[in-house]
């Protein structure tokens, strides 16, 4: 999904979705970003408007990333960005400790240190429930929340990435574009080691109230990973940029457009 112009040269900056999500969750945070940068949002194997596939590889996942990386500095002549929510951070993190990608820098958006029993548990959860026709999008739209639940964001929102989660079948009802295979054996992941050898500038995103991102863990990248600048989002759950968009665009919008200028400033960890 391009919310820029085709064939500009500012940079791009790729944006990763979460689990089960799909690239029109950013639909509403994209324009925050257009005139400094080209906003494009991917959708991962398996979600959005993608193929669904008989197995699922992890390392799939971090080679499309490459690939897209690569796509977007042809187009630009420039390197990219990267922001990154949950699911698309660990992807990436898994990434920077196979062999950092060529990008500018990277924006982290609530993803865990490691996958946790209690998350696989949840993931692996959802991906071995059969998945069940619709008879309408409307209905499912009606039904649909977010997991982890979250009653900060706006029902427009939600209406609206509902809206592009379903695909119609042969029969008229709807089915869930994400192939709740791809999570049903999802790998347990550790992102420490993908968090040393982030060397661009960074900034890690998360939310006051997310149950995925603990305090214990912003203090471990504070304290390894020194260079990596951390905000918080009071009053955001998980989905942070959904439960507090001005606030999470305010803070981005900062951290870019400081690094873009070239302009130095210490790594500050800040509650806004």
């Amino acid at each position: 999904m391009d919310h820029g112009d085709e064939g500009e040269d500012k940079p791009v900056i790729l944006m990763l979705h979460g689990a089960a999500a799909h690239a029109r969750w950013w639909d509403h945070i994209a324009p925050g970003y257009t005139g400094m940068l080209r906003p494009v949002a991917t959708d991962h194997r398996g979600h959005g408007d993608t193929g669904w596939q008989d197995e699922y590889i992890f390392e799939d996942l971090l080679r499309d990333v490459t690939a897209w990386v690569e796509w977007a500095e042809e187009e630009s002549g420039r390197k990219p960005w990267l922001l990154a929510h949950s699911m698309g951070g660990v992807i990436a993190l898994n990434l920077f400790a196979l062999e950092p990608p060529d990008v500018e820098g990277i924006i982290i958006v609530d993803s865990p240190l490691r996958t946790t029993d209690a998350i696989l548990a949840e993931v692996r959860a959802f991906g071995n429930r059969p998945a069940r026709p619709w008879a309408s999008r409307e209905l499912f739209v009606e039904k649909f929340r977010l997991l982890p639940a979250s009653d900060k964001v706006n029902p427009d929102t939600i209406a609206h990435i509902a809206r592009h989660a379903v695909r119609r079948n042969g029969d008229g009802t709807w089915t869930v574009k994400a192939d709740r295979r791809f999570h049903a054996a999802r790998p347990e992941t550790d992102q420490r080691a993908g968090w040393q050898r982030v060397e661009t500038p960074a900034l890690l995103v998360a939310g006051e109230l997310s149950d995925r991102l603990k305090s214990d863990s912003l203090e471990w990248v504070r304290e390894k990973v020194p260079h990596v600048e951390t905000a918080v989002i009071p009053g955001a759950h998980h989905h942070v940029f959904m439960d507090e968009p001005d606030a999470f665009i305010r803070v981005t919008r900062e951290f870019l457009a400081r690094k873009i200028s070239s302009i130095s400033e210490p790594s500050a960890s800040r509650t806004v």
